[in-house]
């Protein structure tokens, strides 16, 4: 997943209602982060190395450190660590530490294939992106869909309805943010631009 990872944030908002909602955006894509971080310093680098020449199918990316099952363990405990020593709040820590390992889980289903703990142990996922790329982001899309009623729900449930209108930008802002990766499923950017 790329963007829908986000679509868990709105999952834990209703129960985190005092916490920074960019908390629990930062921690549902932490993982992400890092590797963007550790594929800059070439740790994780990607082939191609590119972003025009990548499409879902051709890109090849070993998320050692920022995506396997072990480490994203290991990444979720610290995440736990860090936020119950700022904020002191046993549940805000358990939901970020929960997104924090989510982002693996949920790219076990969409998202390329991963690995228990290094590039040599066994391969875990679907690796849709790579199978079934279009498919895969439709699936983003009906998760992050799916997360976003589930707010909705909640919220009206807590008694805090969410506006029409906030609940419309939020699914356009999703839809488009996903669906727009439908064509670099399989063709790369530099054939889309027109540069």
């Amino acid at each position: 997943m790329i963007l829908g990872h986000y679509g868990a944030a709105f999952i834990a908002r209703p129960y985190n209602q005092k916490a920074p909602f960019w908390l629990l955006l930062l921690f549902s894509n932490l993982a992400e982060f890092l590797w963007l971080v550790l594929a800059l310093l070439g740790v994780e680098a990607t082939e191609p190395s590119s972003l025009l020449d990548a499409t879902f199918q051709n890109l090849k990316v070993h998320m050692t450190y920022s995506h396997n099952l072990a480490p994203n363990l290991a990444l979720g405990l610290v995440s736990y660590a860090i936020v119950l020593g700022y904020y002191r709040e046993q549940k805000l820590a358990l939901w970020c530490a929960v997104l924090t390992v989510s982002h693996v889980w949920l790219d076990f289903i969409v998202g390329f294939e991963h690995q228990i703990l290094g590039p040599d142990s066994a391969s875990i996922g679907l690796n849709s992106y790579a199978r079934f790329p279009h498919i895969a982001i439709l699936i983003e899309w009906l998760f992050a869909m799916g997360c976003l009623v589930f707010y909705a729900r909640t919220e009206r449930r807590l008694g805090r309805p969410v506006s029409r209108k906030k609940m419309i930008w939020l699914a356009v802002a999703f839809s488009v943010g996903i669906l727009l990766w439908l064509p670099n499923a399989t063709i790369p950017m530099r054939e889309l631009l027109p540069i």
